[in-house]
């Protein structure tokens, strides 16, 4: 659940941002480290060498790329060693990195906690109220080093909060050591060849259809201990979102897509996997799905959101406008939001927010028993409009 700014047919502008409702505070539970600040580099290269020893004749484990950034276990003369997903090191060289920028950001909750260190298990040390000013110092595993324009510093999780400028990609995975194309070796000044890696391979559906040969990534938002929203009669976007995301699955698969789920039950999936499972298998279209909310019961309607207008807006428009028709609430728009799993999604990619559970109209149609196939008829629909014009 995301808030935004919408018109209301004459009332006036309303702000809405991403939210959480006045029920018991939830934060997502990101990976803890020892040392809560550590030294961090960020990726200049384009693609640059990850090797098993601080040399250049150590072996290649894999790429990382540019935008990148990395807690720093160790230094060996001009080699960083970086701290990897599932807890693997590896080195880069230290020439293709720089310190992490700090960038300005927005809370968009009510209530934000400011802990410790990054993660749950830390300790609350303040709050941040909506709107609060805060600098970003350094970014791990889904949390932010903050201080506040207030002076308050700590760590926030970072879905809760709007950066101000377009940010680079931020993780721990790397690409898998070199199989195929050629792309530029950055960990010596010569331009010796390297290679990117693959698509994550999985079996394929085998049914022929309009969808056939498409890679399609559907995301149901929050799940676990993320409990996101909640309807009027208490149910938990959580739910929402997984019913209606099998239920798309199971209309485009019979359409002949390759369907990939980043969950299919009650289970906590981090923001940087969610992404990583759109860009490791090359998808054709990454959906997550949400359900908004808002203290104004009044308001209304869906939206979808995008990222990068160039490659995003156009699958966004024509999900929303298809998705409308299906399920008669109303169209509020496609506009821009900096949200991770768009952010750091290399494929073409939307969140849809499938009308507020805050309001009595929407809420009603939302948990109708209809709803989900309705949702997936809109999907399929659009998703065939937006390939038809590629």
């Amino acid at each position: 659940m995301i808030k935004t700014k919408l018109k209301n047919f004459g009332l006036a502008k309303l702000l809405i941002g991403l939210s959480v409702i006045a029920i018991p505070f939830v934060e997502m539970d990101q990976d803890v480290y020892a040392n809560p600040s550590p030294a961090k580099v960020t990726v200049t290269a384009t693609n640059l060498n990850v090797r098993e020893s601080p040399s250049i004749s150590g072996k290649v484990m894999g790429l990382v790329h540019k935008g990148d950034t990395f807690v720093v276990m160790k230094k060996k003369n001009n080699w960083d060693q970086i701290k990897l997903k599932n807890n693997q090191t590896g080195w880069i060289s230290h020439a293709y990195t720089a310190p992490p920028k700090n960038v300005g950001a927005t809370v968009k909750v009510d209530f934000l906690n400011v802990r410790t260190g990054p993660g749950v298990s830390n300790p609350v040390i303040g709050k941040l109220d909506w709107g609060a000013q805060i600098t970003v110092q350094a970014e791990q595993a889904g949390w932010a080093k903050i201080v506040s324009s207030s002076g308050i510093k700590g760590w926030v999780n970072e879905y809760y909060i709007t950066k101000h400028e377009p940010n680079k990609f931020h993780t721990q995975a790397f690409s898998k050591p070199p199989t195929s194309k050629n792309t530029t070796d950055h960990d010596k000044k010569s331009s010796a060849p390297a290679t990117v890696s693959p698509k994550t391979t999985t079996a394929k559906t085998t049914i022929q259809g309009p969808l056939s040969g498409k890679t399609i990534v559907l995301d149901p938002g929050h799940g676990g201990v993320d409990i996101g929203t909640t309807s009027i009669d208490g149910t938990h976007e959580k739910k929402l979102t997984l019913e209606t995301a099998k239920a798309v699955e199971q209309k485009l698969k019979n359409a002949g897509a390759h369907v990939i789920m980043t969950r299919t039950n009650d289970t906590y999936i981090s923001l940087p996997e969610r992404s990583n499972i759109s860009n490791q298998n090359g998808a054709d279209a990454f959906i997550s799905f949400h359900y908004n909310w808002i203290k104004d019961p009044s308001v209304n309607g869906m939206t979808d959101f995008y990222y990068q207008k160039s490659r995003d807006n156009e699958l966004a428009s024509h999900i929303l406008k298809e998705v409308a028709k299906t399920t008669k609430l109303e169209n509020v728009g496609t506009r821009f939001n900096n949200l991770s799993v768009l952010r750091n999604n290399s494929q073409p990619s939307t969140l849809i927010e499938l009308g507020f559970l805050s309001n009595k109209q929407d809420d009603a149609v939302v948990e109708g028993s209809a709803f989900n196939e309705n949702v997936a008829q809109g999907i399929y629909l659009g998703l065939l409009n937006y390939f038809s014009k590629k």
